[in-house]
């Protein structure tokens, strides 16, 4: 009997060295680099490592986590023995909404409860209401005695149930409200996890980590605002970031360093292999009875890596930006918070005053108004990435338009959207017009007017854009007559008139041509 009570004692004194060898602690976000795709996110934990063998759970972890990129610094006198990370279902960001929808049925079933109560309360009063109409003989004095208690008593009990069901159905509309946000908002119903640490320590030491891992559903697309006081002023142009983020965990005034890289590209050079030709020869056919679904799991990732180690303006005003050999880096000094599952969040990275030339462009054959064009030189210095752009023109939004910043041209061209006042009309010429059959060809003739009117009080300088058929085949051929003046692109067939029309004035072009082809044959396209 004495031996089973030391056991018990000892095995009292083992348990509670083992609950005390974990420790929980939360780690403190220092900065964020959010690539176009993921973020990276770098932490900081401070706490005391006692004697042994003991592990380190650090708590609210987002979720998203790429397991394999985790990386553990630090500093002190203790040696890390394995690094792992698991899911924690009963995270505080869970467990609050949860606890919110169960208090609120519980108070819901209280209501009811003293609702039913009230009415079978109601029920007996009218009970004995009837009783006593049907028993007593009863003077006027005490039926006027009996209708005032009744009165009263009804009258508080239904006031009673008036609250009653107010309460509940303002509890059942709260209940509505939490459950539409457990559901609509998925960062709510992810799980954060713990990034557990197993480490060693001959002496108690205090230890400084340093956590960086990467983390999925996060990134940032390029937005851009465009303001054009007039066709004589320089372009601003303001260059934003919308990020966004759901991982499970807000994001609450940390550093963000947003990255032109693209991790899920990948950045392994491709190889090229032999290209083989060979005639094809049809298998023969098959026929199936059944089919059968095979479905692969990846293996979850464990090895996980370790480094050792021993402060009206906008965001623009703190940015610096940084190229290295593979990306640009824009560094935002100001602290930002973003929350997870919400609406993306602008930041403005940088603010240009770009000299710009403006041209009218017009392309009659399929849009009768012209669009104002500004030509960009030397844009390859902004950093410019692909992006959809607000436009104001003269104070006012005039509406999207893209900004291609991955092109290749010497000039990046931005429309910023149509301007009425020039007025354009293109119609087909039916004096010309014209079909013959000439020994076995057939020849069609075709001639197009285009007359442009500027209405403007200003000098305009139009590009006007038009096309001749391109011939594919020797049988056909396209002859011109008249384009007045137009220069010829012989490969596309893209003609082109640059002209300068004086306000309140108009120009006019033509283009006239012949298309001659086989008269047993089709012509596709024309």
């Amino acid at each position: 009997m004495l031996k089973r009570y030391y056991f018990i004692f000892f095995l009292s004194i083992s348990l509670n060295t083992l609950a005390q060898t974990e420790k929980r602690v939360i780690s403190e976000i220092s900065q964020i680099t959010v690539f176009l795709n993921r973020a990276q996110i770098n932490a900081a934990v401070k706490t005391t490592i006692p004697v042994g063998i003991s592990k380190i759970v650090v708590e609210d972890i987002a979720s998203t986590i790429d397991q394999q990129s985790i990386k553990i610094g630090g500093k002190g006198d203790f040696t890390l023995l394995s690094v792992n990370f698991q899911p924690n279902f009963l995270n505080k960001k869970t467990k609050a909404l949860q606890d919110s929808i169960r208090m609120t049925e519980e108070e819901m079933n209280t209501v009811k409860m003293l609702l039913e109560v009230a009415n079978n309360e109601q029920n007996m009063v009218m009970a004995n209401a009837e009783i006593k109409s049907e028993s007593d003989g009863l003077i006027p004095e005490d039926f006027k005695e009996m209708i005032d208690f009744f009165r009263t008593k009804l009258t508080e009990i239904g006031t009673r149930k008036l609250q009653l069901n107010r309460q509940l159905r303002e509890l059942t509309e709260l209940k509505s409200r939490l459950e539409k946000q457990q559901n609509t908002d998925p960062s709510r119903n992810m799980p954060l996890g713990d990034i557990v640490l197993t480490v060693s320590a001959n002496t108690a030491t205090n230890a400084d980590l340093s956590l960086t891992y990467l983390v999925y559903n996060a990134g940032w697309n390029p937005a851009y605002d465009i303001r054009v006081p007039d066709t004589n002023s320089d372009v601003q142009m303001t260059y934003k970031a919308n990020v966004y983020q759901n991982t499970g965990l807000d994001w609450k005034n940390v550093k963000l360093t947003l990255s032109t890289i693209d991790p899920s590209a990948g950045g392994t050079k491709p190889e090229l292999y032999p290209q083989y030709l060979s005639f094809y020869t049809p298998p023969p056919a098959q026929v199936y009875t059944r089919s059968a679904k095979v479905s692969m799991e990846a293996p979850m990732a464990g090895a996980m890596k370790m480094e050792e180690s021993n402060d009206m303006v906008s965001s623009a005003n703190f940015t610096q930006v940084t190229e290295t050999t593979l990306s640009v880096n824009f560094d935002i000094s100001i602290p930002y918070s973003i929350k997870s599952g919400g609406k993306p969040e602008a930041v403005e990275i940088r603010q240009y005053t770009l000299p710009a030339d403006y041209k009218y462009y017009l392309v009659p054959k399929y849009d009768t108004n012209a669009f104002l064009v500004t030509k960009l030189k030397d844009w390859e210095q902004y950093n410019l990435l692909p992006g959809e752009a607000n436009v104001y023109f003269e104070g006012t939004f005039v509406g999207k338009t893209f900004v291609n910043g991955s092109g290749t041209k010497e000039e990046l061209l931005i429309s910023l959207g149509r301007d009425k006042k020039i007025i354009a009309e293109r119609k087909e010429i039916l004096d010309y017009k014209a079909r013959r059959t000439i020994g076995s060809n057939i020849r069609e003739n075709f001639g197009y007017q285009t007359v442009i009117r500027n209405t403007k009080n200003e000098m305009i300088n139009l590009v006007i854009e038009d096309q001749l058929p391109v011939s594919q085949d020797s049988d056909i051929s396209v002859s011109v007559e008249d384009i007045s003046g137009a220069v010829q692109n012989a490969q596309d067939g893209k003609l082109t008139w640059e002209l300068s029309i004086p306000p309140a004035q108009s120009r006019e072009i033509q283009l006239k041509y012949e298309v001659k082809y086989p008269k047993d044959k089709t012509i596709n396209g024309l």
